[in-house]
């Protein structure tokens, strides 16, 4: 019985490691992608505010997802953003970025946070059942910055809409 006990321990280890690791590369997938859709998103003041402060959020969540990693023997790679990423962003400054992807970026930013929120909720399922107190509590307070980033996000929706129907 302690047998199953350790392999279920050990099983639950490796599926935490692998979710953090899965969650730093969203949180890194996201820097990304704020990074090329910036430029594009200068004309609407509040949305661009709005997703400097998520960029400066998303790279210190990202550092902490790293420390995590460390703290369990599993060191993540180092910061940066891709070439991809300063291509796109080189790219949606000469070209001004296309209009008709503006609301696809509404859309797919929501999309990223629905599932660094639902992440998180089994990151912390898990360092719970592991007894990873320091680990949890990292985690809530990075959840609950989400969930405060999405509301902020939600609630703005209707100005950033507006402000999106006078531009056009």
């Amino acid at each position: 019985m302690a047998d199953k006990t350790k392999a279920a321990k050990k099983n639950a280890l490796d599926v935490y490691l692998e979710r953090l690791q899965d969650h730093l590369a969203i949180e890194t997938k996201t820097i990304e992608t704020v990074l090329s859709e910036l430029p594009g998103c200068a004309r609407y003041e509040s949305l661009s505010v709005q997703m400097k402060q998520d960029l400066t959020m998303r790279r210190a969540h990202a550092d902490e997802i790293r420390m995590l990693l460390g703290r369990h023997g599993h060191p993540a790679p180092a910061a940066h953003e891709t070439v991809s990423s300063i291509l796109n962003t080189v790219s949606n400054v000469l070209h001004g970025g296309e209009e008709s992807s503006f609301l696809k970026s509404i859309l797919t930013d929501i999309s990223y946070r629905s599932y660094q929120i639902a992440s998180l909720d089994i990151l912390i399922f898990l360092a719970n059942r592991l007894g990873f107190a320091s680990d949890l509590s990292t985690l809530e307070r990075l959840r609950t910055e989400e969930n405060a980033s999405m509301a902020l996000l939600h609630a703005s929706l209707p100005d950033t809409l507006g402000e999106y129907l006078s531009n056009g």
